[in-house]
C-alpha cells in the first residue's frame, strides 16, 4: 500500500507537468507588447523617411537619436543631474513641452532617456526618438497618449551652467 502511495506522489505531478507542457498558453500582454514594439519601430522608421535631415543612430534597445552638436562635458551616469531644456512631441507633430527646463538626476527620468542619455556627453543637442515602451508605454500621461512614440529634442547645459 505504501509503495502505490509513494508511486502515485511521484507519477502524479510528473503527468501533470507532462500535460501542462503540451498545452500552448500564451500570454497576450506578451504579444502585444512584441506587436507594439514592432509598430513603434515601423512609425520611427516612416518618421526618418519623411525627415531626411535627421540622420539617427539606433540604441540596442531601439531608441533612436542623432547628437545636433557634441558637448564638452563628461557622459552621465544614473546619478548625474541633467540640466537644460528641452521640446517634446508626439511624431506627429503636437507638442507636450516647449523649451521646458529640466534638473533632475538621470535616474529619474523616462527610461528612453536613461538608455540614451549616457551615450552623449553633458553640453550636446540631442533628437531622441523615443519607443512607446521607454516613455509612457500603456497609460500615457497628460496630453501623451497611450503607446505614443515621442520625440525630444534636448539641450544638455554645459558644465558649471
Amino acid at each position: 500500500m505504501k509503495m502505490k502511495k509513494l508511486l502515485l506522489l511521484i507519477l502524479f505531478p510528473l503527468a501533470l507537468y507532462s500535460l501542462s507542457s503540451c498545452t500552448k498558453v500564451s500570454d497576450p500582454t506578451i504579444t502585444t507588447a512584441i506587436q507594439q514594439a514592432a509598430d513603434d519601430d515601423a512609425a520611427i522608421k516612416a518618421y526618418l523617411t519623411v525627415h531626411p535631415e535627421i540622420t539617427n543612430v539606433k540604441d540596442t534597445l531601439g531608441c533612436y537619436y542623432q547628437v545636433v552638436s557634441t558637448g564638452a562635458g563628461a557622459y552621465p551616469t544614473a546619478t548625474t543631474t541633467i540640466k537644460g531644456t528641452y521640446t517634446g512631441s508626439l511624431l506627429g507633430g503636437t507638442a507636450f513641452a516647449t523649451n521646458a527646463s529640466i534638473s533632475a538626476p538621470l535616474s529619474s527620468l523616462i527610461y528612453g532617456w536613461q538608455i540614451v542619455l549616457p551615450h552623449v556627453p553633458i553640453g550636446s543637442k540631442i533628437i531622441m526618438l523615443i519607443p512607446s515602451i521607454y516613455g509612457y508605454g500603456t497609460s500615457g500621461s497628460g496630453a501623451i497618449p497611450a503607446n505614443a512614440v515621442l520625440r525630444f529634442d534636448v539641450d544638455l547645459s554645459p558644465p558649471g551652467a
